[in-house]
């Protein structure tokens, strides 16, 4: 199914460990998941590494409304570019995101900040750095489209873009966003308490 067993050494454990400030236990853990999920292997030095195809294997990801844009902020937050493929370090990387806040001891790749951005791409249908009103309500539709009506959907949109877009050019900003989001628990909404 997945790429063969392959080990992680102490070093790259302890760099990955250090770079996203997730646990050993924890990193150990995704490096088993990747490896039932990655069935592609880099020709030039063997590394597994996920094809947009082998996210569209997790049936938990099928099965969210938002499932394939999950995927693509997947794809752009570890910025991939042309290789087309996420490698154990871009994995990392993308799910260090989703770790509990540590306010004591901050991590750039699991900050509010951080956490919002990841959000924002989820939005950001195409990549512009902004959202607009169509793009908004695609999302929409995604996520509660067949519980109610399209006017109804229509309207939820309308009433956001009215309230985020503080200077009514007709498209949120991630400033904007932040901002729409302020009173947002993204720690709360964002975080797998599994991943330490």
């Amino acid at each position: 199914m997945g790429a063969s067993s392959s080990s992680l050494s102490d070093e790259a454990l302890q760099r990955l460990s250090s770079e996203s400030g997730l646990s050993k236990s924890s990193i150990k853990m995704l490096h088993d998941r990747f490896l039932m999920l990655a069935t592609h292997k880099d020709i030039e030095n063997g590394e597994p590494f996920m094809t947009e195809g082998d996210f569209r294997n997790i049936p938990e990801l099928v099965k969210n409304p938002l499932g394939t844009r999950l995927i693509e902020a997947f794809f752009a937050d570890a910025e991939v570019g042309v290789r087309k493929g996420v490698y154990f370090a871009d994995f990392v990387k993308v799910l260090s995101r989703f770790r509990p806040i540590n306010k004591n001891n901050p991590h750039p790749w699991n900050s509010r900040e951080a956490k919002l951005r990841f959000a924002f791409t989820m939005y950001d249908l195409n990549r512009s750095g902004t959202i607009t009103k169509d793009e908004f309500t695609d999302i929409l539709e995604r996520m509660i489209g067949g519980n109610v009506s399209k006017a109804k959907v229509e309207s939820i949109a309308e009433r956001t873009m009215r309230e985020a877009d503080k200077d009514s050019d007709g498209s949120i900003t991630f400033v904007e966003f932040c901002k729409a989001m302020e009173k947002t628990d993204i720690e709360q909404k964002m975080s797998f308490r599994f991943l330490t």
